[in-house]
Order: C-alpha cells, then sequence, then structure tokens
C-alpha cells in the first residue's frame, strides 16, 4: 500500500459511490489528506447526522487523516445582489463551515459565484458600478460583505474560508486572480485566504498561470492540481496536458509555500500516477 502523506485527495474522482464508501477506499489505498467535494452525490455530508460526523471523524483520527471541505457551488453565490439567494447562500456556507469545525478542518474551498442575470445590471447604482485595475469593484464588493457576513454568522470559525480561481466561462466571477486578491483586500479581515487552481489558471491564456499565481502567491493556502489542454476543463492526470506544472512547482518550492497541494482528477484511476509525478519532483 501506497503512502501518500504530502498529499491531499478529492473524493471528486470517487464520487461515483457514497461518501462513507470513498473514504474507505481512499484511506485504504493510503492517503491522510482528504477534501471532500461537497457538491453532487457527496453534498450529502452537509446532511449527515451529528453521529455520522462523529464516526466520520473518529475514522479520520484512527487513519490519520486531515480533512478539507470543497463549499458546494450550486445554491451558493456570494455575488448575488438579490435578498432571497444570499440568504440561503449564507446558510449553505454557514452549514458547511460547522460540518468543518467538526472535522477540525483548515480550510473551506469556496467559489467567488456568478453574475445574477443580465438585466440585473440596470440595479448596480454609480457606487459600485466601476472597475478597479480590471476587477468588477461591485461583484467584489459584494462577495467581500458577504465573507463577512459568513463568519459573523457562524460566530468568526477557526476554519478559514478560501476563495478558488475558477474556469473562465460566461458569468462566473473570479477567473482573473486579480479579482480575488481585490476581495480579499476589501474584506480586510483575518481567516480567508485563497485555492490557486493551477488547471482552471491555465484555461485563462498561454502564460497567464504562472502570472496569476506570481500575483496572490502570499494569500495561497492550498493548491488545486490537475492537466488539461488548455481549452476545457479535463481534469487530466498531471502530465497529460498543456498545464505549465513544472513552472508552478517550481515557483511554488522557490516561494517556500507550505500549504497544502489536492490532486484533483475526474478519473480514479489518474489519481495514484499523479501523485507519482509530484513525488518525482521532490514536492
Amino acid at each position: 500500500m501506497a503512502a501518500y502523506g504530502s498529499y491531499a485527495v478529492s473524493t471528486y474522482a470517487y464520487s461515483d459511490v457514497p461518501l462513507d464508501e470513498a473514504v474507505r477506499r481512499i484511506a485504504g489505498e493510503g492517503w491522510k489528506a482528504i477534501e471532500i467535494m461537497c457538491e453532487g452525490p457527496h453534498g450529502e455530508l452537509l446532511d449527515w447526522s451529528a453521529e455520522r460526523l462523529a464516526e466520520l471523524k473518529r475514522f479520520g483520527t484512527k487513519h490519520g487523516i486531515a480533512w478539507t471541505l470543497h463549499a458546494p457551488i450550486t445554491g451558493c453565490n456570494p455575488a448575488t445582489r438579490y435578498s432571497e439567494p444570499l440568504r440561503a447562500s449564507v446558510e449553505l456556507l454557514v452549514r458547511t463551515l460547522r460540518v468543518a469545525e467538526q472535522l477540525d478542518c483548515a480550510h473551506i474551498v469556496v467559489h467567488p459565484g456568478e453574475s445574477d442575470e443580465a438585466e440585473s445590471a440596470a440595479l448596480d447604482d454609480a457606487a459600485t458600478c466601476y472597475v478597479h485595475a480590471g476587477v468588477d469593484e461591485g461583484a467584489a464588493l459584494r462577495v467581500a460583505a458577504f465573507l463577512r457576513e459568513v463568519q459573523l454568522a457562524a460566530g468568526e470559525p477557526d476554519v478559514a474560508i478560501a476563495l478558488e480561481n475558477v474556469p473562465p466561462y460566461p458569468g462566473l466571477l473570479g477567473a482573473d486572480t486579480a479579482f480575488l486578491g481585490r476581495v480579499l483586500r476589501l474584506a480586510d479581515t483575518s481567516g480567508l485566504g485563497i485555492v490557486f487552481d493551477v488547471g482552471h489558471a491555465h484555461l485563462t491564456g498561454p502564460g497567464r498561470c504562472a502570472a496569476s499565481l506570481r500575483s496572490i502567491l502570499p494569500d495561497i493556502v492550498s493548491i488545486h492540481l490537475s492537466d488539461n489542454g488548455g481549452k476545457h476543463d479535463d481534469h487530466l492526470k498531471l502530465g497529460a496536458g498543456t498545464v505549465p506544472l513544472d513552472e508552478t512547482v517550481g515557483l511554488l518550492k522557490e516561494a517556500g509555500y507550505a500549504g497544502s497541494w489536492v490532486i484533483e482528477m475526474r478519473q480514479t484511476a489518474d489519481v495514484a500516477p499523479s501523485a507519482d509525478w509530484l513525488r518525482r519532483r521532490n514536492v
């Protein structure tokens, strides 16, 4: 049995089986850090009883596993300007933080959200409808306010909230890491960070991955690793696409990065080879 103590693995690749089975399989393969993807089938975690959560925590303690959670994407829009979706998003993220606290997670991963319906643009007023250094300031202000509200509602939890850069798909906010950095500056509160997804950054254009990484290095708490061909978020095994992985790893090592490395594959067969790719580079 291989021991993968230096890396974490996302349950994303194991979403074809129930979460408890996925966790047992991952632990049995020798992993010591697991990021539970609370989207799709494994979103069931947020509805588990206190007893099941306590059992999961005991399982993790027995096997020496450190946990992190990827918060739901569906139903959570930190950037919304509408009161009802905002309330639901706050409640969903607070619930995620409560579960994360029970599992002693260091952080949860959160997507910055998306633009509301196109017609809502007319609702922006002069105070928020402007651009700061290429960033939609209105959206950044809303996300920053959302994060502060969540922290307050959760009683200022010990679990950090880490915003992830997303693929450059229509309507999504946060493909440009400048947006994430601006949100953190506007929020101006502790307990926030950034998850840098190298595959997502590569999709923003040639050379953008390294440039984006450099711009937010001090705020990064975790790295999401996968490969792709530069057009789609394929989640291929490391080395199978055109993501500048060697350059990215080199920059992080040079900077003395000490956060987590999360292997986020689509296929379980690609998980171990990706860990081996990292190990050959002394990560």
